[in-house]
């Protein structure tokens, strides 16, 4: 059988290069959800403060009687 490490190392550059991309996609993502978080974070006088302890605040259904 001949050697084929050509088609090894190819297979191993393939995966390094998807994996590499996928890390880039991960850390942008991270990046643009630790932005939006910090400006969409509920303040103080938020109405989602007064409806928490609710039954329908949590459960996202009607209360029960």
């Amino acid at each position: 059988m001949p050697d084929n490490w050509s088609f090894v190392f190819a297979a191993y550059a393939l995966a390094a290069l998807v994996l590499g991309a996928y890390w880039r996609r991960l850390g942008r993502r991270e990046r643009e959800l630790t932005s939006k978080g910090a400006s969409t974070a509920p303040s103080e006088t938020s109405p989602r403060k007064d409806c928490a302890g609710k039954a329908g605040a949590r459960t996202g259904g009607a209360s029960r009687p």
